[in-house]
């Protein structure tokens, strides 16, 4: 396949305009055009990092940096779904030559957990879809077990399905590293997660020394909520909504507070401030959470609206036009427009 058609696949794949794509390399929609219709080609020194955008192994041809081939791997694992066998021992096989290094080892590392990681989610995302297939197709008793599991839920009957090793782990891992605020929040997630709330209390006072964001006072008022404590859980959500309200993140904190306690209202009034306290290009999850709500509640004129103005972000901000992001919407606008 000629380097212009391959561009041009992998553009309608990702689903981008050729504005959208000349923005990144700094060119002009036609230089763009131009490279896709073979008038001309990219210059020499953007071909690697068309390699990397795109996450394809054209580095057979064009010398990559191992920065370079660690961001195509990234991105290759971000734009795809399960691996063939083949891809998966390259990548395995750039990586462990790069375990030699001191330095390449950290990324390689970080790499290998993401390939795997990567590997496994694919693999229950067809778990699930096959799952559904079989209780479609004969609703038996193994069918709906399958289901079951391929959807992240614990097993059946008494089993211990605590987090325990994990928790072992960070508890270690935070004595080493008493500063790290990500892996003191990730201690909390599975000690709630456990029921362990007092324990999750301890650690939430230690969180709230060491980072002054937003996020000390989500735990405080999730333990608090799941504790009966509703006092404190209201203070903490009056503090949020007072001392953060130009944080787009603790904004929609707030938006799943509101979701927990059945305030469809105020989440709706969340997701459009999120939104627009967020900087261009803007996420399109806070207005995809207002159209699920406003559904919710029977207001599908609203919804339609919300996923209409995610189009627009789509295109006018992220250059996305087409593609299954774009498709599931407008799905979405139809179903719910036939039914009124």
């Amino acid at each position: 396949m000629k380097i212009g058609n391959r561009i041009k696949e992998l553009r309608t794949k990702r689903g981008l305009t050729q504005e959208a794509l000349a923005a990144v390399f700094g060119v002009t929609p036609q230089t763009v055009s131009k490279w896709e219709c073979e008038v001309n080609f990219p210059d020499v020194s953007l071909l690697p990092d068309l390699s990397v955008f795109f996450g394809v192994s054209i580095d057979s041809l064009f010398s990559l940096t191992r920065a370079d081939e660690f961001d195509r791997i990234e991105n290759r694992l971000s734009e795809t779904g399960v691996l063939e066998e083949s891809e998966v021992k390259q990548i395995e096989d750039m990586l462990r030559d790069s375990m030699t290094d001191p330095e390449g080892k950290k990324d390689a590392l970080v790499l290998y957990a993401k390939l795997y990681n990567h590997q496994a989610d694919a693999y229950r995302q067809l778990a699930a879809k096959y799952s559904s297939d079989a209780v479609e197709a004969s609703g038996n008793e193994r069918a709906l077990k399958e289901l079951y599991v391929s959807h992240g839920s614990a097993g059946f009957g008494v089993k211990d399905n605590s987090h325990r090793s994990l928790i072992n782990y960070l508890t270690e891992y935070m004595r080493r590293n008493p500063d790290s605020t990500v892996a003191c929040a990730m201690l909390i997630d599975n000690l709630v997660a456990d029921f362990r709330y007092d324990e999750a209390a301890e650690w939430t006072a230690h969180l709230e020394k060491i980072d002054s964001s937003y996020k000390p006072l989500g735990y405080r008022y999730k333990i608090s909520a799941l504790t009966g404590k509703e006092d404190v859980a209201a203070a903490a959500i009056a503090v949020l909504s007072n001392g953060f309200s130009d944080d787009p993140e603790a904004v929609m904190l707030l938006a799943d507070i509101y979701m927990e306690r059945g305030d469809y209202e105020k989440v709706i009034t969340c997701c459009r401030s999120a939104s627009n306290l967020t900087k261009s290009p803007k996420p399109t999850q806070p207005l995809l959470v207002a159209a699920h709500v406003s559904e919710l509640i029977d207001r599908p004129d609203d919804a339609v609206s919300f996923y209409r103005e995610t189009l627009k972000i789509l295109k006018d901000e992220w250059g996305i036009v087409s593609g299954e992001r774009v498709d599931s919407i407008r799905r979405e606008i139809k179903r719910i427009s036939s039914a009124e």
